[in-house]
């Protein structure tokens, strides 16, 4: 397994076996597939203005801004390395007008002076092969940056 860092410097995440990744040209961030897989994993990082809230508020607030609602015992909090924390969520939307249901796993990370939004989605059915690697990519998140130990090992 590899490690990939995002192209702002800010986090490092391992990198399923079989995965690849790479910069985001489009939206930023960093961007992890499997070759003919199921989807796409999204990782991008922003140095948050004022206090970071708790990162399940922000995965709230997020999903609020796309009209989902979500109950707190959908929500996972994932330690990760350092003072960082995960929050993370599972759920099927609807495409009314495609006529298909998307399976979505959406993650917020954050760290003193960071904060890391994490977006998966494919096919809804199709979520069983890559569920996994993907947790296990976001659990492997490291974010570097904002904090007092950045570059501490």
């Amino acid at each position: 397994m590899s490690e990939a860092r995002d192209p702002e410097g800010r986090f490092t995440v391992t990198v399923p076996a079989g995965w690849s990744a790479a910069p985001d040209e489009d939206q930023d961030g960093l961007e992890l597939w499997k070759e003919d897989g199921a989807g796409t994993l999204h990782l991008i990082s922003f140095a948050p203005e004022g206090d970071v809230l708790d990162p399940a508020e922000e995965l709230y607030a997020f999903l609020e801004e796309r009209g989902v609602e979500l109950e707190e015992d959908e929500v996972d909090d994932v330690p990760l390395p350092g003072d960082a924390e995960l929050a993370l969520c599972e759920y099927v939307s609807e495409d009314e007008d495609a006529g298909e249901s998307l399976y979505w796993m959406v993650g917020v990370a954050t760290a003193p002076g960071v904060l890391v939004f994490a977006t998966y989605f494919c096919t809804a059915g199709q979520e069983a092969a890559e569920r996994e690697p993907v947790r296990g990519a976001l659990s492997s998140l490291r974010i570097e940056g904002g904090g007092d130990d950045a570059g501490a090992d």
